[in-house]
């Protein structure tokens, strides 16, 4: 298992070393803030699952795990049990000594996992065995029949079919992370960033930020807009400052992932959805460029004109989605 702490081209080279060595499966942390592995690679078995009876069963088949720069293990909502079945043997690799010191497992290494990774790789046998499954991407939604709103998937299966591979994805759009992370696999370190879960407001200006640290890097924010609100003025240091960062804001006029937690404790929302909010408007009002997109055919058309200009424009560009609410929460 492998995440943020692996997230750098040294790390990346020795765990796919290391891996097809083994032909060991790899999968990426739950709630991780960067990916610590390829996930185009052909051994990389997709995401943990956020709580614990899931990540018994999909850890079930292994009788040891190697943890990569990733705490063990991060979960949410609570559930209670062990983290993996009795006998499971676990050994983390990490540079954070708080990940090493709380993590329950059997052996803890605090090292650079570039360097560990490197030195196991050189050391272990190469193993004579059939590669796991691959993970694949879901299939491009159909588009929507007439009258029908877009779904999240319809916009991510979009970028997904045009952005670079070295484009870097900022994501704050909580209920549709998962099906972010299945749709967009990083294929270059840094080619995805979060602030790993919990809190908002952070994406919109940390995606102006790394465009301006790294002007040679696309970068695209996919934000909901219940998160934009937190720090929509962050717009007015992209325009201002002229960074060509995109900013896909998924509007589906509520705090959908604060529904999806509700439904999970019997109840319902006690706050009300906001669909007034003009996400567009405000951010036109700091001086950024915005397009309220209604359409599957409009998102598609904005799209294949703006993204082959990802990596040279210096203007900002907000692009306010209106999509149907996501129904369903699994991370």
């Amino acid at each position: 298992m492998v995440g943020a702490g692996a997230d750098d081209a040294a790390a990346w080279a020795a765990l796919v070393e290391l891996a097809e060595r083994l032909q060991a499966p790899v999968f990426q942390e739950s709630f991780g803030a960067r990916a610590g592995f390829p996930q185009d690679h052909h051994l990389f078995a997709g995401f943990l699952p956020a709580d614990r009876p899931r990540l018994r069963e999909k850890l079930a088949p292994h009788d040891a795990i190697l943890v990569v720069g990733a705490p063990v293990f991060r979960q949410s909502p609570y559930t209670p049990g062990r983290f993996t079945n009795s006998g499971t043997r676990i050994a983390l690799v990490s540079g954070e000594s708080d990940e090493v010191h709380r993590s329950p497992v059997d052996l803890a290494v605090l090292a650079a996992p570039r360097s560990v990774c490197q030195d196991l790789a050189g050391r272990v046998r190469k193993r004579n065995a059939d590669p796991p499954e691959q993970f694949r991407p879901p299939p491009t939604p159909a588009p929507p029949a007439a009258g029908e709103p877009m779904l999240a998937g319809h916009v991510l299966a979009a970028l997904a079919e045009r952005i670079p591979r070295n484009t870097i994805v900022v994501e704050e759009a909580p209920v549709d992370r998962p099906e972010l992370h299945e749709r967009l696999p990083a294929r270059e370190p840094l080619g995805f960033l979060s602030a790993a879960m919990g809190g908002l407001g952070f994406g919109m200006p940390a995606a102006t930020g790394l465009r301006m640290a790294l002007p040679g890097r696309p970068v695209v924010a996919v934000v909901g807009d219940g998160s934009s609100i937190y720090q929509i003025q962050s717009v007015w240091s992209a325009a201002h400052y002229r960074v060509g960062v995109v900013f896909v804001i998924l509007s589906n006029g509520g705090y959908a992932i604060m529904d999806r937690l509700a439904e999970r404790q019997g109840g319902e929302s006690p706050w009300p959805g906001f669909h007034e909010v003009d996400v567009a408007a405000v951010a036109r009002g700091f001086g950024c460029p915005a397009e309220q997109i209604t359409t599957y055919s409009e998102l598609l058309r904005v799209l294949d004109e703006v993204v082959p200009s990802l990596e040279a424009r210096d203007e900002p560009l907000l692009l306010d989605v209106a999509i149907a609410p996501t129904g369903t929460f699994a991370p």
